[in-house]
C-alpha cells in the first residue's frame, strides 16, 4: 500500500493499482472549499495519466460526510459578479475530471452527499452507499438555482426522477435512492471501503480497451450537454446570489 499526499486536504492512496482518493477537508462534512475542490480535480488528472493507477475510489471518508456541498465560507461571499462565473467554473472543472476519467470511477458514500458532493457523486461509474447515507439537493429552498444539478440529475437519472428531487428538495430515502439508480448497492458501514474496492477490482479486471472507449463514448454526451448548460448556468446564478437569499440562509448557518 502506498499512500501518497498523506498530511494535504485529500488523501491519496494506492493499493494493487486501486487509487482511493480521500476528501480530508478540516471539517468531518467535508464541504468542498476551493481548495479542497482543485485538490480532488489534480488528483482525478494525475490518475488519468498514471499507469499504475487501474481504478479510482472517491470517498469523503467513513463517518464523514462525502460532502455537503459548496463551502458556505467561501459562498456566501458571492454577489452576483464575476466572481459567479469563476466559481461555476470552479465547480464544472471538478465535474469534467472525473467525467473525463477513461478508468473506473467509483463514489463510496457515508453521511450526506449535497449540492456539489451529490453532483460529484453522478459523475462515477458505480455509486456505493451505507445503511445511513443521505442524498439531498435542498438549492431551491435555500435560494440558490439548480441547474447544474438539475442536468446532471435529468442526464444520470431521467425526468421523472430529477423533478421529485429537485422540487421535494428533501433527503432521499434510501429505498429511493436505489430505486431512481442513484445507488447501485447499500452496505454496513464497516463494509463500505471493502465493497467499493471489490467493484473497482472487478471493472478493472475488465479488458483496458474495450472498457475506455465504452466509458468515453458513455460520457461524450454528458460533457457535451454540460458544458452547454454552463453559460446558462452562470446567467441564473448570477441572478441568484444577486438576489441575496441565498447568503442570508449561508450566513445564519455559518453563524450558528
Amino acid at each position: 500500500m502506498n499512500n501518497l499526499n498523506a498530511n494535504s486536504i485529500v488523501n491519496e492512496t494506492l493499493n494493487d493499482g486501486i487509487l482511493m482518493v480521500q476528501f480530508n477537508h478540516k471539517h468531518y462534512n467535508n464541504p468542498f472549499s476551493n481548495e479542497l475542490e482543485k485538490a480532488v480535480s489534480e488528483s482525478l488528472i494525475r490518475a488519468e495519466e498514471d499507469p499504475e493507477v487501474k481504478a479510482v475510489i472517491l470517498t469523503g471518508g467513513i463517518n464523514r460526510s462525502f460532502s455537503v456541498g459548496g463551502d458556505f465560507n467561501e459562498v456566501k461571499e458571492l454577489k452576483g459578479g464575476k466572481e459567479v462565473e469563476d466559481w461555476i467554473d470552479g465547480v464544472v472543472e471538478l465535474y469534467m475530471s472525473c467525467l473525463r476519467l477513461s478508468k473506473p470511477s467509483i463514489a463510496a458514500v457515508d453521511k450526506y452527499a449535497i449540492g456539489i458532493g451529490f453532483q460529484l457523486a453522478l459523475t462515477c461509474d458505480w455509486r456505493i452507499g451505507t445503511e445511513g447515507c443521505k442524498f439531498v439537493m435542498p438549492e431551491l429552498k435555500h435560494g440558490i438555482a439548480c441547474t447544474l444539478g438539475q442536468y446532471m440529475l435529468e442526464k444520470s437519472l431521467g425526468r421523472a426522477a430529477m423533478q421529485e428531487i429537485v422540487f421535494d428538495c428533501e433527503v432521499i430515502s434510501t429505498e429511493n435512492c436505489l430505486r431512481y439508480g442513484l445507488l447501485n448497492k447499500v452496505t454496513k458501514g464497516e463494509d463500505l471501503y471493502r465493497e467499493a474496492e471489490k467493484t473497482a477490482k472487478k471493472m478493472a479486471s475488465f479488458p483496458e480497451v474495450s472498457f475506455r472507449k465504452t466509458k468515453k463514448m458513455i460520457n461524450e454526451s454528458y460533457i457535451k450537454g454540460l458544458e452547454e448548460v454552463t453559460d446558462n448556468s452562470k446567467v441564473v446564478h448570477r441572478a441568484s446570489f444577486g438576489d441575496g437569499q441565498a447568503q442570508q440562509f449561508m450566513n445564519k448557518i455559518v453563524h450558528n
